[in-house]
C-alpha cells in the first residue's frame, strides 16, 4: 500500500517539474482524439436520453465499428505521450523531438493494439448490459454480471500497465506488454486498486467539476501514474533480484584454485 502512495504523490512530483511541456503535448493528445472520444460516446448517449433499454447494445456495436478508424491519430499521440512521460519518470529530459518520433515511428503499432484493446473493452460492456435485457427473471444473471464486471476491473487495471510495459521493453512486443502487466495486476492487488481507485476518481472529479483542468492534464494523470507504477515495480523486481543474488554468492563464493 505504501509503494502505491510513493508512485501517487512521484506523479504528482514529476508532473509539476515538467508541467509545461507535459500539459502542453496532453492537450494535443486529446485534440487527437476528438474524433475517436466522438465516436465512443455520441452513439451511447443518443440510445441513453432515447430511454429505451433495447438500443444500448447496437449503440455501443456502433461506436466499436466507428472507433477503429477514428483512433489512428490518437493511437500515435497516446503512444508519444506514454514515451515522454517514461522518460520523466526515468529521470530524463523530454522534447517536442521525442513525442513527434514516437508518434511517427509507433502511430500503427499503437493503433493495432488500440483497435483490440477497446473491442474487448466494449464487447465486455456489451455482455454487461445484454445479460438482464436477455434474462430479466432469472437469479443467475447477477452473478453473470458480477463475473463481467471483474473482468472489466481486471481488463482496465492491465490497461494502466499495459502501455508503459511497451515503451519499457527494448525489444517491442504486445503480447509481452500484456503477459507482464496481468502479472502485475495479479500479483499486486492492492497496488494496482489503490491506483485505479486514486486516479479514476480525480479524472471523474476533474470531468464533474473542473473541465478546464481534464483538459490540461486529465489524461496526463492516468498515463503518468502507469508509468510511474511500472518503473516502481521492474525498480522493486531488478533490487530484489540484486540482493537475491549477492546472498547467493556469499552463500556460494568463488575460490582460488592452487596449484
Amino acid at each position: 500500500m505504501i509503494n502505491a502512495f510513493k508512485v501517487l504523490w512521484k506523479t504528482v512530483k514529476d508532473i509539476w517539474e515538467d508541467m509545461l511541456l507535459l500539459v502542453l503535448m496532453h492537450v494535443l493528445t486529446l485534440i487527437c482524439g476528438i474524433p475517436l472520444f466522438a465516436t465512443l460516446l455520441i452513439p451511447p448517449y443518443l440510445a441513453l436520453a432515447a430511454e429505451t433499454g433495447a438500443s444500448i447494445i447496437p449503440a455501443f456495436l456502433v461506436a466499436l465499428v466507428l472507433s477503429i478508424p477514428t483512433a489512428i491519430p490518437f493511437a500515435g499521440a497516446w503512444f508519444a505521450l506514454y514515451a515522454v512521460c517514461n522518460r520523466v519518470a526515468n529521470g530524463f529530459a523530454i522534447s517536442w523531438e521525442i513525442y513527434f518520433t514516437s508518434f511517427k515511428q509507433y502511430i500503427f503499432k499503437a493503433w493495432r493494439y488500440m483497435a483490440i484493446a477497446n473491442s474487448i473493452g466494449i464487447l465486455i460492456v456489451v455482455n454487461f448490459f445484454w445479460y438482464p435485457q436477455a434474462f430479466p427473471d432469472q437469479s443467475w444473471v447477477s452473478w453473470v454480471m458480477g463475473a463481467w464486471l471483474a473482468a472489466g476491473l481486471f481488463w482496465l487495471a492491465i490497461q494502466l500497465y499495459v502501455f508503459p510495459f511497451y515503451v519499457e521493453q527494448e525489444t517491442k512486443s504486445w503480447r509481452v506488454a500484456l503477459r507482464n502487466s496481468a502479472l502485475i495486476a495479479g500479483a499486486n492487488p492492492l497496488f494496482t486498486l489503490i491506483l485505479l481507485v486514486v486516479t479514476l476518481l480525480l479524472v471523474g472529479l476533474c470531468v464533474s467539476f473542473l473541465p478546464p483542468l481534464f483538459v490540461l492534464i486529465g489524461l496526463l494523470l492516468w498515463v503518468m501514474v502507469g508509468t510511474e507504477a511500472v518503473v516502481n515495480r521492474i525498480t522493486a523486481y531488478r533490487a530484489r533480484a540484486e540482493a537475491e543474488a549477492a546472498k547467493a554468492a556469499k552463500k556460494n563464493p568463488v575460490t582460488k584454485r592452487e596449484g
